[in-house]
């Protein structure tokens, strides 16, 4: 079974096809991923990539996370960001009294976190590490999974990782999702080349027990996607430019936004601003039927 998709920043084509292991590829995988990450995707240190309200938002909700993983690990001690992006959540993670390590893809990415709050950030393949087994009590990957280029090497090594006993909380784009499901080319969180990967719940779900760890906590609710996901997929699926809206809000200068026609960008500010009731309502709903297009797992080593 295949799918096509385009990259709404290149314009390119790419093709979707299910694997054995139950998840979905984005092919042709380019070799060189580092052109599909223009500046605007990582931000700049020292400056916002969202409106003030939405970055005090994911600082509270960075924080409820932190604390919810401290408290499954019965305490801080080490913990691996796997992908830690502006380093929002590891920060809060050291606030808490953790020792932090952090990944990223490169340089470019991991000066950004060092910037922001003098955080350890590494730039190896996470399966390139070479910590000893066990050497980490908590490991987070939060919506980084879906870049890997070999996610079943990569929960392989999260697992070994791991001590006994320690925590992992993973989340990824759910594409099993009624929102991913109706027209996946449309859908927010598609992102291909960038997203290499594509998780329906029940196929991650099934991973990490493979690995021997055991779902303490699920969750289809994630407040700083749902929302303006659900919006953002509405409005691709009725022509207007992809993404568009969320490449507004992320940033004024961001060269594909300004391509947009002044009709375009208008109609896609007032359909925001009289759908995002409506998509409160609708994740809401997907949400507490375990439907909603995020899943996130807080999972234990047994």
């Amino acid at each position: 079974m295949t799918r096509r998709a385009k990259d709404y920043l290149t314009g390119e084509s790419f093709t979707l096809v299910q694997t054995v292991a139950g998840w979905w590829e984005t092919t042709p995988a380019p070799a060189d991923l580092a052109r599909y990450y223009p500046e605007v995707y990582y931000g700049k240190s020292g400056q916002r990539r969202f409106p003030r309200p939405i970055e005090w938002m994911q600082t509270a909700l960075c924080r409820r996370r932190a604390q919810q993983v401290t408290t499954t690990a019965g305490g801080s001690g080490c913990v691996l960001d796997v992908g830690c992006g502006p380093g929002h959540l590891l920060a809060q993670f050291r606030a808490l009294g953790w020792r932090t390590i952090g990944t990223e893809a490169d340089e470019r990415a991991a000066a950004i976190p060092r910037a922001n709050y003098g955080l350890e950030v590494l730039t190896d393949d996470v399966n390139d590490l070479g910590f000893p087994d066990g050497t980490f009590d908590a490991v987070v990957s939060w919506h980084t999974l879906e870049h890997m280029r070999h996610p079943a090497q990569t929960l392989d090594k999260i697992a070994r990782l791991l001590r006994s006993g320690g925590v992992l909380l993973v989340s990824v784009p759910n594409f099993s999702s009624p929102e991913a499901q109706a027209n996946p080319p449309a859908w927010f969180h598609l992102e291909v080349p960038r997203h290499l990967y594509h998780f329906p719940a029940a196929v991650l779900r099934e991973q990490l027990e493979r690995r021997g760890l055991k779902i303490v906590r699920e969750s289809y609710w994630t407040p700083e996607y749902d929302a303006i996901s659900l919006v953002q997929t509405w409005q691709n699926r009725l022509g207007l430019p992809q993404n568009l809206l969320y490449l507004m809000l992320k940033s004024a200068h961001n060269s594909v936004a300004g391509e947009a026609s002044f009709a375009q960008r208008t109609c896609a500010v007032m359909l925001g601003v009289v759908g995002l009731p409506c998509a409160l309502v609708v994740s809401g709903w997907r949400a507490w039927r375990k439907k909603g297009g995020v899943v996130t797992f807080l999972a234990r080593k047994s």
